[in-house]
């Protein structure tokens, strides 16, 4: 995903919320894909719009291996565990799978 500033999500997110407007029309205005839209906002809706203050994380062995095993072992879906551990793209846990494989 292209890197857009903290403006830009918190504006896609109140055109979501407050405006009703969805991922077809948003996708096309902010040339995101929808379900990047989709979880960007769900992301905001669950941690806050501080999660965008955050600097970009650097994860230890050890919390990688335990979203992987929640995934894995536990069964939960891949973009709710993204969600609940905050991370800024569900594609980060599918790449940390693709390279434990």
């Amino acid at each position: 995903m292209t890197k857009y500033t903290k403006e830009i999500k918190l504006a896609i997110y109140h055109e979501w919320i407050d405006d009703d407007r969805r991922g077809a029309y948003l996708s096309r205005k902010y040339g995101m894909r929808p379900g990047e839209i989709a979880y960007m906002v769900a992301l905001l809706q669950r941690h806050g719009e501080g999660i965008l203050d955050r600097p970009q994380q650097k994860y230890t062995c050890d919390f990688k291996l335990a979203a992987i095993d929640r995934v894995l072992l536990g069964g939960e879906a891949l973009r709710q565990v993204s969600l609940d551990l905050g991370l800024t793209n569900h594609g980060i846990l599918a790449n940390w799978l693709r390279s434990f494989k």
